[in-house]
């Protein structure tokens, strides 16, 4: 029998978690297939192949090249009770892919500053408009940040690609936003956040992994496998957990969420103290924790960021706090928790001058665009002459208004980068908060998607087929000398079950000998319901 054949015996004998496990390894996840044979013929094709092949342990692939069949490679689809040709030819026609090694330096050091990278991009995503590009946020963004902790633009770059993996950032139309899933991980303790992290690139085949090169590791057990495909090479120095190509003590541990307890007890400590100064500055000689991290995020702009950090607040931070639900009342107690003193005069100012005029400069969004409102003149005529702003095409409409055509986000987001604290309110004059988080959640579950069609493969022959379905399975048992089980309508309305070898197929009619009786028999395709091949 062919290889097709072979396997789909195979699938059809799996259960609904097995058939699970093999529609959720598969690249097309079954998308497609009407029955077992077209799944066979896709889980056979070179795309669905390789990526198999290049997975298996060495004693696996050996076994493969050599035509053998082993429990796994039965289990991956590789195999049936005999060795599958086309899965063996290309286990032997394989090279070992490219890699080149990422060489970054990794450490318990670098792994706190992953985590104050994501904190600062997902203030960033709210304070900020940040354009949706392939790279991820535009150069001058990631300088802004890359200033901010002492690292290149570079690594900015790639440490919001795994906030992007792992669900914390997400697009909303043109702009990157922090999720609902993002906000919450704000609020983790540091080991919880980190885990959080690792999990969602945490890759690696099954091996036991100790200090040393760990690309060598894996290709001596795995000998095919792409290296250039494991996001935790990629993001593993960032973690802490690789240090140009080597295996730290942390990844040794084999499991995330040992290494997680051991990246948390060698974080730097934290001490929850702030020296705030006249110059409206705010220093904090050490490490601070993640909650006092993200208030200080809230109501003022960072400056410079590490084992001590160094945060500066102004109106406009003080009013995005307002914006996000912070009352000033609130910001003056986290300064005087965390400061241990009263605050300097300048302080007292900026803070009580920010409450009074909060709201003034108002953004209303209009079917027509937006508009731009104050009762100040003189502020309106400054915005309307102000060189950054031109591209806001922004014309006096009213007395105390101005209009553009463009969205609120983007007039509010370009009044807010050139200095003025604009805020955005709704048409019941509610305030409107910048965040605008997003569900990191597929609409439709995946596990939904695969439940629904391991049903419809376990379903499909025992249903009513059509027409085509029908002539195609019973030429396929004809060419192939298969035995079929068909159900058939009698004239009395009931089905009756035949067990044929199918001996031809035309004039609308089927030919076959019943194996029961031992006798030929004569059927209308028209009323077969169902095809099985036995």
């Amino acid at each position: 029998m062919s290889s097709i054949l072979e396997l789909a015996s195979q699938l059809r004998a799996k259960n609904v978690a097995e058939l699970s496990h093999t529609l959720e390894n598969s690249l097309g996840h079954g998308h497609g297939c009407d029955d077992y044979f077209d799944l066979s013929r896709v889980l056979l094709s070179r795309r669905e192949l390789e990526p198999k092949i290049r997975a298996l342990p060495a004693a696996e692939l050996e076994a493969l090249r050599n035509e053998k069949t082993t429990a796994h490679l039965r289990e991956q689809n590789l195999a049936t009770k005999s060795s599958l040709p086309e899965a063996a030819s290309l286990g032997r026609e394989l090279e070992i892919a490219k890699y080149k090694p990422a060489n970054r330096h990794g450490s318990y050091l670098t792994a706190y500053e992953t985590l104050i990278c994501i904190t600062e991009l997902l203030f960033a995503c709210e304070r900020h408009w940040l354009d949706v590009i392939r790279a991820g946020i535009r150069s001058q963004d990631a300088k802004e940040i890359a200033l901010k902790i002492k690292i290149a633009p570079k690594d900015v770059q790639r440490i919001f690609q795994l906030a992007l993996e792992a669900g914390l950032i997400g697009q909303n139309e043109s702009r990157w936003v922090a999720t609902t899933l993002g906000m919450e991980w704000l609020e983790l303790e540091r080991s919880q956040a980190w885990l959080m992290l690792a999990k969602a690139c945490w890759d690696l085949p099954a091996l036991k992994v100790h200090e040393g090169p760990i690309a060598d590791q894996i290709s001596t057990a795995y000998p095919l496998v792409n290296l250039a495909n494991i996001r935790l090479l990629e993001y593993g120095a960032d973690l802490g957990l690789t240090d140009f190509d080597k295996a730290l003590h942390p990844l040794t541990l084999g499991s995330a969420d040992k290494a997680a307890k051991d990246i948390a007890k060698n974080l730097p400590g934290i001490q929850d103290k702030l020296l705030v100064q006249a110059d409206l500055s705010i220093v904090s000689p050490g490490p601070i924790s993640t909650s006092l991290h993200r208030k200080l995020d809230t109501f003022a702009d960072s400056e410079d960021l590490g084992l001590a950090s160094r945060f500066r607040i102004s109106s406009l931070s003080i009013s995005h706090a307002m914006e996000t639900g912070m009352s000033i009342a609130e910001i003056t107690e986290v300064l005087l928790q965390s400061g241990g003193k009263g605050l300097p005069q300048p302080v007292e100012y900026v803070l009580q001058q920010t409450g009074d005029r909060f709201g003034q400069l108002k953004i209303l969004s209009q079917k027509e665009g937006t508009i731009v409102e104050a009762a100040d003149t003189i502020l309106l005529t400054q915005i309307s002459n102000e060189q950054s702003l031109r591209g806001l095409m922004l014309q006096p409409i009213a007395n105390g208004q101005l209009g553009s055509r463009l969205g609120a986000d983007l007039v509010y987001f370009n009044l807010r980068d050139a200095g003025y604290a604009a805020v955005m309110f709704d048409d019941k004059g509610n305030v409107q908060s910048p965040r605008v988080p997003v569900s990191a959640t597929p609409e439709i579950p995946r596990e939904d998607e695969i439940a629904s069609r391991v049903a419809s493969l376990i379903s499909g022959e025992k249903n009513q087929m059509g027409g085509d379905d029908v002539m195609r399975q019973l030429l396929f048992a004809q060419k192939n000398k298969i035995m079929v089980q068909i159900s058939v309508e009698m004239q009395d309305g009931d089905a009756k079950q035949f067990t044929l070898s199918v001996l031809g197929v035309a004039a609308g009619r089927l030919r076959g000998k019943d194996q029961l009786k031992d006798a030929e028999r004569t059927l209308p395709i028209s009323r077969i319901q169902s095809v099985l091949l036995v």
